[in-house]
């Protein structure tokens, strides 16, 4: 996790030391290790870099090669033998050559196809002065935020929007196309937009090419379309336990210790196991792990930690546990959404913030997380497969089993998924965003303006991976591939990179889903068993006791606990003169009935009122911190919830603004 920006007028006016150091400033919390900018003329990069794999110790960025090539790097390489392979003619290059260096080599051997060759999490920017070119790039999965904007003189770009709001060019505009979309959970018809207008995000493996007389985006890779039959099962786990062990170890190149965010769940217990079976068995340096799991109060519905002792004993280690205090969502709230930049508060917001201080009090610059294993791992597309090969007694079959193995599940949920599944297998496509739009229900306590620009949307919604050549894999594409796993994986990168932490999902390495999508869908979900490649995969690697889970964690008594307690915090915020009701966003009469009904139904065992609340809130203060402040206002603003997490010891290069 660094911070990267730029600016390159393409009209030819020179960049401002001063302004590039500004846009620099705004992400010195993603990087403490070094602070760097260079500017020639008209084009200019900038960096706060953080340091995490062995080949970074001495790195120093923006990096700058003859004859005047410059790259800013977010990320890490996976492939780093394929590519020193490739390039290892290419002068200064070494085994110990830092991944900036190796991307910059493999542009001097291959040109603009260069990015085709990287695998890992990044966001990049390069500039070919010769060819007067700009070259913004991000991995396949979208893991590294960029954005970028245009201005009258050029073009923008930077690892957070906060960034680009510190151009005078820029201004924080609300986009109500996005807006509409977050608050009915419409799909956005064009990708790649923000809740800020004219502001983009650069599309999860998409390859950006600016030039004085043109702005181009095209995509360097996707999933690809294969088919793999194996000869059993057990040869089906081998191959899983191969990809999924890769994923974990190239998450695992770190010089300091590395946290994994275990609960005891069936996902996050698996990354922690293999890990561990990877330290203590990999020859040479490996990093030191430290499980970190959140303390439910005993007894209660979210209470994990039998589990986590089955860990601890099976491999004689200790897992921090964060001890419970007061539930709720609002400590901290302003700062939580200054990072996230969108409208946007998780529920559960004080537990993350206190996992993730103690992983970068205990040293961690890494944390691995199991999020998207749920969708990753169980998808009920496959039976529109067995459907379609008559096999209509083993959907019978596997749908009695799903409610045996999620025994906290309704069973009408997978029969009635299956039935939508079914129908959008084979409703014609034209069809398929009117039959959506019957189906959301419109929350009418917003305006009715935001409503029909969200019904636009829904009616626009492309269909992804019709390329596929099963419903089993266009679920999982559709996963991967969908605007709101994007903005989740943004949102995600920017509350780490708050603490100081680069947040890794060793269930979203390209190699590993490729393998999933390839597969048949009844394997992936072995007899029937939801994540069955899974348990079969751990076996010996995970306790029995986890491996053999029938139960997922329950979270809602202290969703609505919390959210009870902040009541008279979000009366204050959503009381009269809110920037959410003056700004047209929600029918205040509607408001005031609204909080009144909701708050007599947080206790009724359900999140929705929660859920529901927790949105206003979060559309509240994004407008009051965002689009209500501007100038000297919102700068101060950044600097008082900016936190210094550590001092630059790194003097920059070029120009020394930072």
């Amino acid at each position: 996790m660094s911070g990267i920006a730029g600016i390159w007028n393409v009209d030819g006016q020179p960049v401002s030391p001063s302004l590039l150091a500004s846009l620099n400033a705004r992400l010195a919390h993603r990087g403490p290790d070094h602070c760097g900018q260079w500017i020639e003329g008209a084009a200019g990069l900038a960096c706060h870099l953080l340091r995490v794999t062995p080949e970074s110790a001495m790195e120093i960025q923006p990096l700058v090669h003859l004859p005047g090539i410059a790259l800013v790097f977010d990320g890490r390489l996976d492939n780093r033998d394929e590519i020193l392979a490739r390039v290892h003619d290419e002068p200064g290059i070494t085994a110990n050559a830092s991944d900036a260096a190796l991307i910059l080599a493999l542009y001097r051997h291959d040109g603009e196809r260069f990015v085709e060759h990287l695998t890992g999490d990044f966001a990049l920017a390069l500039y070919d002065p010769q060819r007067r070119v700009l070259l913004l790039a991000r991995d396949a999965l979208g893991v590294r935020p960029l954005y970028y904007t245009r201005t009258r003189t050029g073009i923008v770009f930077a690892s957070e929007i906060k960034a680009l709001l510190a151009h005078p060019d820029v201004a924080a505009k609300p986009n109500d196309d996005m807006l509409a979309c977050y608050v009915s959970s419409a799909r956005p018809k064009d990708a790649g937009m923000t809740c800020f207008q004219g502001i983009f995000s650069l599309l999860p493996a998409h390859l950006a090419r600016v030039t004085p007389d043109n702005f181009s985006t095209r995509q360097y890779w996707d999933f690809p379309a294969t088919d793999l039959r194996l000869d059993s099962l057990e040869a089906y786990a081998e191959a899983f336990r191969h990809y999924f062990t890769l994923s974990v170890r190239r998450r695992l190149r770190s010089t300091t210790p590395v946290a994994v965010s275990v609960s005891g769940g069936l996902d996050s217990s698996s990354i922690l196991c293999v890990a561990e079976t990877l330290r203590r068995t990999h020859h040479g340096p490996a990093p030191a792990l430290i499980g970190i799991s959140y303390l439910s109060p005993e007894g209660s519905p979210s209470d994990e930690q039998m589990f986590l002792t089955d860990i601890e004993r099976m491999y004689d280690l200790s897992i921090a546990r964060i001890p419970p205090r007061t539930p709720g969502s609002m400590d901290g709230c302003e700062e939580s959404v200054w990072h996230i930049e969108a409208p946007y508060l998780d529920q559960q917001w004080n537990t993350l913030h206190r996992s993730f201080q103690t992983a970068h009090q205990l040293g961690a610059r890494v944390v691995l997380a199991g999020h998207w294993g749920d969708q990753m791992l169980f998808s009920q597309g496959y039976l529109v497969d067995l459907f379609r090969q008559l096999r209509w007694r083993e959907i019978g079959t596997h749908l009695r089993k799903f409610s045996r193995w999620m025994t906290d599940t309704n069973p009408r949920v997978f029969y009635e998924r299956f039935g939508l599944d079914l129908i959008k297998h084979y409703t014609p496509p034209a069809l398929l965003p009117s039959l959506r739009l019957l189906r959301t229900r419109q929350p009418d306590w917003y305006a009715a303006t935001l409503r029909r620009r969200a019904r636009r949307h829904m009616l626009r919604q492309p269909l992804l991976g019709a390329h596929l050549p099963t419903m089993h894999a266009r679920s999982l594409y559709d996963e991967a591939r969908s605007p709101h796993h994007a903005l989740c994986l943004e949102w995600d990168n920017k509350v780490a990179a708050m603490h100081g932490l680069d947040m890794a999902f060793p269930f979203l390495d390209r190699d590993l889903l490729s393998f999933l999508m390839s597969i048949p869908g009844e394997f992936l979900t072995c007899n029937g068993i939801p994540r069955g490649l899974l348990r079969e995969a751990m076996h010996g690697i995970l306790p029995d006791t986890i491996a053999n889970r029938t139960w997922k964690a329950d979270f809602t008594h202290l969703v609505n606990t919390g959210m009870e307690q902040d009541f008279p915090n979000l009366m204050h915020y959503l009381g009269a003169g809110s920037a959410i009701v003056t700004r047209g966003y929600l029918v205040e009469a509607k408001l005031q009935a609204l909080l009144a009904q909701y708050r007599d139904q947080l206790r009724n065992g359900t999140c929705e009122a929660a859920w529901t609340l927790g949105d206003m809130l979060g559309l509240e203060l994004w407008l009051q911190i965002f689009i209500e402040q501007s100038g000297a206002q919102h700068d101060a603003r950044a600097g008082a919830l900016q936190p210094v997490l550590h001092k630059t010891t790194t003097p920059p290069i070029a120009v020394p603004s930072c």
